[in-house]
């Protein structure tokens, strides 16, 4: 009768005892695995201009895209939403005989953007730094349509910052752009990008 009475009480705390087993495991895996997350997401690229001047760090699971003029144009393509988040940087050589600030480039480029985008709309310019040099921060939307004829999606809004530097006689444009509802969710990869930048 006593050795019945101690199996009955064993087996309710065996049970137990695997069920915390279980729990331990979980957080564990769960754990490591944000561990993990966390050391692929922290993971970057390093980028230098041809010319030596620019230098910069972006995500190491974003791809490179072919973009004419750009000195480099990365993208998040496993993003949700049509437009994917992005990064370029762009030069332009600039004439020393007619020396322009920052503010001034940008009243040309959006005249250029307006022309190049659709429904382009500047939201606000303001006076910033980047790498310790005087810069012109544009943020600004436009409407872009998705790729291919067959694809089935309405227009989505694009949010996106120009910053614009003068540096060595020529003008340096960093931008960052992604779907306007997902702009904030993005702005903290955009702000590591751009705390990396260097100009040599």
């Amino acid at each position: 009768m006593e050795a019945t009475r101690s199996v009955g009480r064993a087996a309710p705390l065996k049970g137990w005892l695997d069920e915390l087993l279980v729990i331990v495991l979980v957080i564990v895996a769960l754990i490591l695995g944000w561990v993990l997350k966390s050391w692929v997401q922290g993971q970057t690229v390093s980028f230098t201009s041809d010319d030596g001047v620019v230098s910069l760090r972006y995500p190491a699971d974003w791809l490179e895209k072919v973009n004419k003029g750009a000195l480099l144009t990365v993208s998040d393509v496993r993003a949700e939403g049509v437009f994917k988040p992005a990064f370029s940087v762009a030069a332009r050589e600039l004439n020393p005989d007619f020396p322009l600030t920052p503010r001034e480039l940008v009243v040309t480029m959006s005249v250029q953007r307006a022309e190049e985008l659709t429904g382009y709309r500047v939201l606000s310019v303001d006076p910033a730094t980047l790498d310790g040099i005087e810069a012109s921060k544009v943020t600004y939307a436009y409407v872009t349509q998705p790729a291919g004829i067959l694809q089935q999606a309405v227009p989505v809004v694009v949010e996106a910052v120009d910053w614009v530097v003068i540096h060595q006689d020529e003008a340096y444009v960093l931008t960052v752009a992604a779907e306007s509802t997902n702009f904030a969710q993005e702005e903290g990869t955009f702000n590591t990008i751009l705390a990396s930048v260097e100009f040599n």
